[in-house]
């Protein structure tokens, strides 16, 4: 997960320097403490009890694949602990003790199946990596699909970091003889063998466009835009947004890190994030008192790079909803956006076992999963 992972911190490292150059939070320097996970789930677990327990943090952020956030997330409930966590996922949750700041699943992925059903197809084919995000992801697409009239003519996984892809390039060929849609879940490095061998098994995003959401401007550099170029992705935000705040973020970003870097998403949603728990603190007036900050955090807007957010009670944020096209420098051309912010559901409305249910921590006595 390493060529995803880094720039989140990297990004994180950016707003926590800004913060610092500021006058830092109540007057006090923020202090990083970095630990890593090692794309091991056990492994998050730990080193979220080292952090909680050894170094008394005040709070953390955390996580990109949903196994990682699921392995923490008893620590965080144990302890009555706060994760910040910037990466989208697949919905279904709703923990007192997590802010979630990438997006819901009506925030990327049933936008992007609409937008591909009106525009590209509807025979779907689903691929994405064994675990927990990609599998629920395609249970949400295949009820959506169900609803809307579109097909799942395929669905395949491979482990984490898998590379073995010819038999399901095989698959979608079968699938789809004609063409079609490849909604795309894999995560990490598989994403390079994959496109590669899609590429040389002449299955071009002409006749087989694919749609990723776990794909950004810094994997697109490190897969290669040649293997990437027309195809799509679904975000929040894209490094091609055009805005002040996004000119001001892709500028420090560069000037930190170097004018050949570029940012992407998950790096947006890791940088407001920090910003977002300090305008939390301040308005507490503490930053060691959880249930305070918690509270505080409701209600709280920033002017983000991809446009104005604000955290919901459901602990989720209010976000724009964009989908791109990899064009020849490897950003993106952005082909759909919302008009305005789209309030999250993080309980899925057309999985039958979730339609109806809703979230609210605005009072702890009420919060998590209930009927609407």
């Amino acid at each position: 997960m390493s060529i995803s992972e880094k720039s989140v911190v990297d990004a994180e490292q950016l707003a926590i320097e800004e913060i610092n150059k500021a006058g830092g939070v109540l007057g006090k320097q923020i202090e990083a403490i970095l630990e890593d996970g090692n794309s091991d789930w056990p492994t998050f677990a730990e080193k979220a009890k080292k952090l909680i327990d050894q170094d008394k943090v005040v709070t953390v952020f955390g996580c990109w694949t949903s196994a990682s956030r699921k392995a923490v997330l008893p620590v965080f409930e144990e302890k009555n602990h706060m994760l910040w966590y910037p990466v989208q996922y697949e919905g279904q949750e709703c923990s007192k003790n997590i802010f979630y700041t990438g997006a819901a699943p009506n925030q990327q992925i049933e936008p992007a199946v609409d937008w591909l059903l009106e525009n590209k197809g509807k025979k779907f084919f689903l691929i994405g990596s064994d675990y927990v995000f990609p599998r629920t992801a395609n249970t949400i697409i295949k009820a959506q699909l169900a609803a809307k009239g579109g097909e799942v003519v395929g669905e395949d996984y491979i482990p984490l970091g898998g590379t073995e892809v010819t038999p399901i390039i095989t698959k979608i060929k079968a699938a789809l003889p004609d063409g079609g849609v490849i909604f795309n879940s894999l995560n990490g490095d598989s994403n390079v063998a994959f496109f590669k061998q899609l590429q040389g098994a002449g299955l071009g995003p002409d006749k087989y466009p694919s749609m990723s959401v776990s794909i950004a401007e810094e994997e697109v550099k490190a897969i290669g835009v040649e293997y990437l170029k027309g195809h799509y992705a679904a975000w929040n935000y894209f490094m091609t947004v055009e805005s002040p705040a996004n000119t001001k973020f892709v500028e420090a970003f560069k000037a930190k890190y170097g004018k050949e870097r570029v940012t992407n998403d998950p790096m947006e949603a890791a940088y407001i994030m920090v910003y977002l728990w300090k305008q939390a603190v301040e308005k507490a007036g503490v930053a060691d008192d959880l249930e305070k900050v918690r509270a505080a955090a409701l209600g709280q807007t920033f002017d983000a790079p991809g446009g104005q957010v604000t955290l919901e009670v459901n602990h989720h944020l209010s976000k724009f909803v964009r989908l791109g096209e990899v064009r020849e420098d490897g950003l993106f051309n952005i082909a759909f956006a919302t008009p305005e912010a789209v309030k999250p559901q993080p309980w899925n409305q057309f999985v039958e076992e979730t339609k109806g249910f809703s979230c609210d921590w605005s009072d702890p006595a009420k919060g998590g999963k209930f009927k609407a």
